[in-house]
């Protein structure tokens, strides 16, 4: 009998790992898995849903990338894109966010990556490395964004309650008006993720500050207290003016932190010119761009906005 051309093929490998763009029906599936292998984080399935439901790019490039064996997912990379408008340039950035593959795959994790990556002309940017993925990023050209945060408790800055007291708006109305265009477009992207945002004049100029409260590890945080916590904080996520903040750092921290209930404010080093003093926290925050210069870069339009990390 003749035998059909599909016959004498050999039977695709089923076991074989197969990386591809996540699909929409995919999100249920893949919110389980980072819940599971990101248990220690303390978010639900409906919590990492976030990820894919942000409309902060009409037409996004994907949605991520995940790696399957068979039916099962084995590893996601998470891909959070924006157009971003910074110091008169306009380019795509991707923040990498919630890289996992499991255990017996890991030499699969590159190849994620890759796929992830596969535009040069996109800025990417990595938040949250551990250690491992650190390395490797360096190694494919990142440049170091941060080495180290601040975290500033409330009553170390007293001096700067010396000079004149500045005028503090957390109204989201009036703090709207206040804005240029430019801050009003992140305004409006970020006032539905549980951001506190600020605004301040005095003599001097105006402030803009977009600020999130997360819950640290006390490791994470640095090691003050003697039993095992977690620590309410408010993270800087973009300020407009770095001098101003300075300038009247105390003010503006036990405002935010009364409002958001924490226990101190952390902030880039790299934001200040002249540091104020502060509890160093390591920090390893990376990016790679054909546009963008690092003191042009935040943490807008990130999963540090959209996820409680």
């Amino acid at each position: 009998p003749t035998r059909r051309s599909s016959d004498l093929e050999p039977a695709a490998d089923s076991s074989a790992p197969r990386t591809r763009p996540v699909a929409p029906a995919d999100v249920d599936a893949i919110c389980t898995f980072l819940q599971g292998v990101f248990a220690r984080s303390r978010i639900t399935a409906a919590g990492w849903r976030v990820l894919f439901g942000h409309n902060w790019l009409k037409e996004r490039p994907d949605l991520g990338y995940v790696l399957m064996v068979g039916e099962r997912i084995v590893g996601f990379l998470g891909t959070v894109y924006a157009m971003r408008e910074i110091n008169g340039k306009s380019g795509l950035v991707c923040n990498l966010s919630s890289w996992y593959v499991l255990p017996e795959y890991r030499g699969w994790g590159m190849a994620l990556l890759a796929a992830a990556m596969r535009d040069r002309s996109i800025t990417y940017t990595a938040l949250t490395p551990g250690p491992v993925t650190w390395q490797v990023l360096e190694n494919l050209g990142f440049t170091r964004l941060d080495t180290r945060k601040l975290f500033f408790p409330p009553g170390a800055h007293v001096d700067s309650l010396l000079g004149p007291r500045p005028r503090i708006d957390l109204n989201p109305d009036t703090i709207r008006r206040s804005l240029n265009e430019a801050q009003r477009r992140i305004h409006d992207d970020h006032v539905r993720y549980d951001c506190l945002q600020l605004a301040a004049r005095d003599a001097k100029g105006h402030l803009y500050l977009v600020v999130k409260r997360r819950v640290v590890e006390r490791d994470t945080l640095f090691r003050l207290f003697s039993v095992r916590a977690r620590i309410p904080v408010s993270e800087v996520i973009y300020c407009s003016a770095p001098e101003f903040l300075a300038r009247h750092l105390e003010r503006i921290k036990l405002a935010v932190l009364w409002r958001q209930r924490t226990l101190g404010l952390v902030v880039d080093e790299r934001l200040f010119r002249v540091p104020p003093r502060g509890l160093p926290i390591k920090e390893h925050t990376l990016y790679r761009s054909p546009l963008f210069a690092s003191d042009d870069m935040d943490r807008l339009y990130s999963e540090l906005v959209l996820l409680p990390i």
